[in-house]
């Protein structure tokens, strides 16, 4: 029994291993962002904002809305910030809205003056919806920290991110700043 048992078990081992390392490098990108096509849920009433008014979804449309889920305690989220920050300085004014929603995933995420000085740390300018309850997150059936949104000016989810922009596989940002422009470049 083990003469059969073993070799068979041994080549399974060895075509697992090849496949899981092999897939890597036969993708020419790994990671696209996934279309959707459904209407943007308008934000959680009652959710507190910070460095804005409170905002709607009806307010913003006419312009390309960037949502993003984060918390400041997760390291991929933290790894997004050079992308927000770059689309802030190249969009702001310019027809586009960056909107995070800080949704906490442990208890000491949800105090407010920390999310603040956590913002300011890290020059994180735009508006901020502070998502203690979750509302937010499941009005958006968001599953993951970080997600990124693009919405049209129609007020429309056209695309839709899931983890880290950026990795040794990945070009998230240059993607997702490429459905940027094409959404910018739509009519409204």
């Amino acid at each position: 029994m083990w003469r059969i048992l073993l070799p068979v078990g041994l080549i399974g081992l060895v075509f697992a291993v090849f496949t899981f390392l092999w897939r890597p490098w036969t993708r020419a990108e790994p990671n696209r962002p996934e279309e959707v096509a459904v209407a943007a849920p308008e934000f959680a009433r009652g959710t507190e904002w910070l460095q804005s008014e409170p905002l709607t979804v009806a307010s913003l449309r006419g312009q390309v809305v960037v949502v993003h889920f984060w918390t400041f305690g997760c390291i991929n989220c933290i790894h997004n910030y050079p992308a927000y920050k770059a689309w802030q300085k190249q969009y702001g004014g310019k027809g586009v809205t960056i909107v995070g929603i800080h949704t906490p995933e442990f208890e000491d995420e949800a105090d407010l003056k920390r999310v603040r000085a956590k913002a300011e740390q890290h020059g994180l300018n735009f508006p901020i919806a502070v998502d203690n309850n979750r509302q937010n997150w499941k009005n958006w059936n968001n599953h993951s920290w970080p997600s990124i949104y693009l919405v049209d000016k129609k007020g429309n989810v056209r695309y839709r991110w899931e983890g880290e922009l950026d990795s040794a596989t990945t070009k998230g940002e240059r993607l997702m700043r490429q459905r940027i422009n094409e959404l910018l470049a739509e009519k409204g």
